[in-house]
């Protein structure tokens, strides 16, 4: 029986093991804010020379494309990927491409593995089932994100959690700490457990335990969507060999993702049990999360954005020059208004009051409010002496029908009635984000209270200046809005945008000096601004350190 290691605490890299990534926009890896933050974990990661590896799904870009037809409707294309051709390297380990075997029920599933070089000391590695070995119908297990049936969603689960705990193992990385982002890849316990009884020949209750304080999970939603269950019963096909290899029930094996229905395996569940340490998102995510799951350890780590990606880096240095920083807002508004001629065909005039909602089309974002009095609203962006552009850009889910029908009719609208006063940036992606960001005026944010666990699109915004609307939840819960920009009622949301902007934030716009800058509106500006640090991936993983990483 050899000792289990106590040193590699002080020495190895955090495993941080995510469903997406979120790099560029040409590494179809993403789907939404999830990917977003782990992409930006990784690269402030990269920058304050934290020692991290990245574990995730190579996915080859198949319905990763959105395309608007003429009527509005959003269909769905593919996003050749080559990996060789996007600049992965091969995995080798004594000169041979390494390959991981995963077992699931009753045939070997042989995993390639690539890599991203991030610095020295991070790096992304991405687990694909696109190999020869592999039968016709394994070979796409890791083809599509969050797509197919259950069984396939479970697949790609064990392929994440056991593949990734066994190629780190494979390379001789020994990490100090496995951080699973939601409770997909929490299947890497199972492989854990594994370890731990035949390295070190501890039994399965002590293996168990030892795994358990090598690991820390953070919840991203409280949306049905991102805490999924299972059949038990398929379940049981999959877990029955890892339980015989244990030495124990496969009862006992599931057991942690059992709640009050016997018959669903719930992630979140087996997520928290199998943790030593949880963390939510915002503060408001936070207690709602300990009130949801009771009983465990939880922390709070607000998200934050990468400002080496997101602010841009001239607005930065103009903080404190109020003249400046107009005249240089005024050139990102021009470089957004090319952008997005480039992405539609359709230009407009950047010295308009711009207004830009872009995220994912969920439905408790609520993407339609601004559209609800299409009277009032057509009249307040019409004013001849004021005028005002809409910018909107997001993705609705590939199966989620509702949400596609609402963007046809807004899009609709933009074709009609707000036709030379609003457009939609199909493809939403990091390129999309980015020129938003940095060349919009007011950012909309109108999630139901409760819903959206933190928001990041919003940081990116005040981080070059990019006023907020935005209803009370999340991030925006941690902040005094008086003097920076504008809150908006929960119960009465599309009213209360036509009133704030009508009374407050039109007027402050075209209200100029003689110099031709709003200058209340810049006060605004770089308040925003100076907020910004708060919402930092800098101080976002300086907490992962200090709340979830470390033994206090």
């Amino acid at each position: 029986m050899s000792a289990v290691p106590q040193n590699d605490h002080h020495t190895g890299p955090i495993a941080y093991f995510c469903a997406e990534f979120g790099l560029e926009s040409y590494l179809p890896w993403y789907a939404g804010g999830l990917g977003v933050l782990a992409g930006d974990t990784l690269k402030q990661a990269a920058d304050d020379q934290v020692p991290m590896v990245g574990i995730g799904l190579l996915y080859r870009g198949e319905a990763a494309i959105q395309v608007l037809t003429q009527e509005g409707e959003q269909q769905e294309a593919d996003q050749p990927f080559d990996p060789v051709a996007a600049g992965l390297e091969h995995v080798y380990v004594d000169d041979m491409p390494l390959f991981i075997k995963v077992h699931l029920t009753e045939i070997d599933v042989w995993v390639r593995c690539w890599k991203k070089t991030l610095s020295d000391k991070v790096s992304l590695y991405l687990l694909d089932t696109d190999t020869d070995q592999n039968q016709i119908s394994e070979r796409s297990i890791t083809h599509v994100l969050y797509a197919g049936t259950e069984e396939t969603v479970i697949k790609q689960q064990l392929i994440l959690g056991i593949g990734g705990v066994k190629l780190l193992h494979a390379l001789d990385i020994h990490p100090t700490m496995y951080h699973v982002q939601e409770g997909r890849p929490a299947f890497l316990h199972w492989q854990l457990i594994r370890s731990y009884m035949d390295d070190h020949g501890l039994h399965f209750d002590e293996a168990r335990e030892q795994a358990k304080q090598k690991t820390v999970y953070t919840n991203h939603t409280l949306v049905a969507a991102g805490n999924q269950g299972y059949d038990s019963h398929l379940l049981k096909r999959y877990a029955t060999y890892y339980a015989q290899k244990m030495g124990i029930s496969v009862e006992t094996l599931l057991d942690p993702g059992k709640e009050n229905d016997p018959d669903r395996f719930y992630v979140t569940r087996f997520a928290l049990n199998t943790s030593r340490r949880a963390s939510g998102v915002s503060q408001l995510h936070t207690d709602l999360s300990a009130k949801t799951w009771p009983g465990y350890t939880w922390v709070n780590i607000t998200n934050g954005v990468h400002l080496p990606t997101w602010q841009d880096a001239t607005t930065a240095s103009l903080v404190n020059d109020p003249a400046g920083l107009w005249r240089r807002h005024i050139e990102n508004k021009r470089t957004l208004a090319n952008f997005v001629h480039d992405r539609t065909g359709f230009g407009y005039n950047p010295d308009q009051l711009v207004i830009t909602w872009a995220r994912r089309l969920a439905g408790y974002k609520r993407f339609g409010a601004l559209f609800d009095d299409i009277t009032r609203l057509v009249a307040l962006v019409k004013q001849l002496d004021r005028p005002i552009q809409i910018l909107m850009s997001g993705k609705a889910h590939r199966y989620d029908s509702a949400g596609k029908q609402q963007l046809q009719s807004i899009i609709q609208l933009f074709q009609t009635e707000l036709a030379g006063h609003a457009l939609f940036i199909p493809n939403y992606d990091l390129d999309v984000a980015r020129h938003l960001a940095q060349g919009s005026d007011l950012w909309l944010n109108t999630p139901e209270a409760g819903r959206e666990a933190c928001g990041t699109s919003g940081m990116k915004a005040i981080s070059n200046g990019v006023l907020q609307c935005t209803t009370i939840d999340g991030w925006t819960t941690e902040v005094d809005w008086a003097g920076i920009g504008w809150t908006l009622s929960d119960q009465n949301v599309s009213q209360d945008i036509y009133r704030v902007l009508e009374t407050e934030v039109v007027p402050m716009f075209y209200n100029r000096n003689e110099h031709g800058i709003p200058e209340e509106w810049v006060k605004r500006m770089q308040a925003s601004m100076k907020l910004s640090e708060k919402f930092s991936a800098k101080r976002m993983l300086a907490e992962y350190q200090e709340k979830l990483y470390g033994s206090t």
